[in-house]
């Protein structure tokens, strides 16, 4: 869950955007119930037709939400530049590693893997790290491991990744 966190754009604007939609909830949720309890006859059918109504209006808000985080997100990786190859323990090594810097004092760590043609490494996993200072990123055999140079921020990408990490490194 820390990972899911840190992941999320720093910005005012959607702090912003997320407590704009919390009032719009509570307010459209407000006047939902009014419009129930209104009159007794039809008060159970307009109760689940409201029900679905809200669920449908939730859905489609978190599938925005989720649109404008990743887009943010897209957009920033898109920016990488000054990527730096991180050498494996031993030449043996299944995995590589490389960090590249985006704006903000953030880096983006992408994590390589033997593809399934010989001798060619494709992307496995990528993570956003908010980074003040030199990188320090380390192989400890079953993880990637980046420590801040302040001791306040620690990240761990476990090898080989999981699904997810998987899946979201084949999106852009």
């Amino acid at each position: 869950m820390n990972h899911a966190l840190a992941a999320l754009p720093e910005s005012a604007f959607y702090f912003h955007l997320a407590a704009i939609a919390l009032l719009l909830l509570s307010f459209f949720s407000g006047r939902a119930i009014l419009q129930v309890l209104a009159t007794r006859e039809g008060r159970r059918e307009r109760a689940q037709r409201l029900v679905r109504v809200a669920i449908g209006r939730l859905a489609a808000l978190g599938a925005i939400w989720t649109a404008i985080v990743y887009g943010h997100g897209a957009w920033e990786r898109a920016g990488a530049h000054n990527c730096r190859h991180l050498p494996a323990v031993d030449a043996a090594a299944r995995f590589a590693a490389e960090y590249c810097y985006l704006r903000h004092d953030r880096l983006l760590l992408r994590v390589y893997g033997e593809g399934r043609e010989a001798g060619r490494q494709h992307l496995l996993a990528h993570r956003t790290i908010t980074s003040v200072g030199p990188v320090h990123m380390s192989w400890d055999g079953q993880a990637l491991v980046y420590a801040s140079p302040a001791g306040n921020a620690q990240g761990r990408l476990a090898l080989p990744p999981t699904w997810r990490d998987r899946l979201l490194a084949r999106l852009p």
